[in-house]
C-alpha cells in the first residue's frame, strides 16, 4: 500500500511528465517496486536497440518475464516466456510459460524454448 501511496504521489509532480513511473507488484509476496525511468527508456526498448546494435532480428530473441514492467520486452520478443508465478496479464497473452521462479523457470525456458532441448 505504501508503495501504491508513493507512486500516486509521485505522478502529482510537475516532472512526472519527463519520467515514467512502472509500479510491479508481486502480491503473493506482499512485494512491490518503483521503476523510475527516463520517458522512453524500458526493458524492451533497451532490448531492442541491444538486438539492433548487435544485428541480431527480434525473431531471435527471447525474453522471460513476469511482471508488467516486462510487457514491452516480452512483445519485442520472437520467443517471449512468461513465468508460471506471472500476473494474470501476461499469461492471457497466449506466450510460452514456463514453471515458476522456484522451480527453475528460467532454466527450463533456456532448455526448451532457447536450445530445443526437452525434458
Amino acid at each position: 500500500a505504501a508503495m501504491h501511496l508513493l507512486a500516486k504521489r509521485l505522478r502529482e509532480f510537475p516532472a512526472a511528465q519527463h519520467v515514467s513511473l512502472t509500479l510491479t507488484d508481486y502480491k503473493a509476496r506482499d512485494f512491490s517496486l518503483l521503476d523510475i525511468t527516463v520517458d522512453g527508456c524500458s526493458k524492451g526498448s533497451t532490448l531492442k536497440n541491444w538486438s539492433i546494435g548487435r544485428g541480431i532480428d527480434a525473431t531471435e530473441v527471447m525474453a522471460v518475464g513476469d511482471n508488467l514492467n516486462d510487457l514491452e520486452m516480452l512483445e519485442f520478443a520472437g520467443y517471449p516466456v512468461v513465468m508460471e508465478n506471472a500476473v494474470p496479464e501476461l499469461k492471457v497473452k497466449g506466450w510460452h510459460i514456463t514453471q515458476s521462479h522456484d522451480e527453475n523457470g528460467l532454466a527450463t525456458a533456456i532448455q526448451n524454448v532457447a536450445l530445443g532441448l526437452q525434458d
